[in-house]
């Protein structure tokens, strides 16, 4: 027998410079990325909210609002629980986060990807996507303008929102 025969190395007349061709997978649906996103967000509140009823959250705000604090006005416990808020929906999905998922978003065959193509890394998702948006959603006025647009933004042709341009992200479909 040939000693210098390797029958795992490739044919001799195999071209291995050649690139392989990105698929393009399509964009998500509409009804996909709300199911998705609403599903993700109840786990948290299922875990979440509990805790403020038990701490006295709620009755804080009762009480501030009835001696006519404004209620866009934030004050630390919000800022508090809006990083508890961060961190579980980061630890609840640190997994999947580094293919670019959440727990529905894999479960409904979702991905963000990058507009360039493949799976956005975690670090990407978490600051530009995630971390992002908890801040908007602090800032009186802004927030609820925020949340108005970036629904809304949708609707284009392209299907991405706000926080996806922030991003420069989009989110496919994986199942065919």
């Amino acid at each position: 027998m040939d000693e210098s025969f390797n029958p795992y190395a490739p044919p001799l007349s195999a071209d291995l410079s050649a690139p392989v061709a990105d698929v393009e997978l399509p964009l998500a649906s509409r009804r996909r990325r709300v199911a998705a996103s609403f599903l993700d967000s109840l786990i948290l509140g299922v875990i979440l909210v509990p805790l403020q009823f038990y701490f006295g959250t709620f009755q804080r705000d009762e009480q501030r609002e009835a001696a006519g604090v404004s209620i866009f006005a934030i004050g630390t416990e919000d800022i508090l629980w809006a990083a508890a808020y961060l961190l579980g929906f980061v630890a609840i999905n640190w997994i999947f986060l580094a293919n670019g998922q959440t727990i529905f978003k894999n479960i409904l065959k979702l991905r963000v990807d990058r507009m360039e193509g493949g799976p956005c890394d975690r670090t990407r998702n978490i600051t530009r996507r995630i971390v992002l948006v908890q801040v908007l959603y602090l800032i009186p006025f802004i927030n609820i303008l925020f949340i108005i647009v970036d629904c809304l933004m949708i609707f284009r042709r392209n299907k991405r929102t706000l926080h996806d341009e922030f991003a420069g992200t989009k989110v496919v479909y994986l199942g065919q």
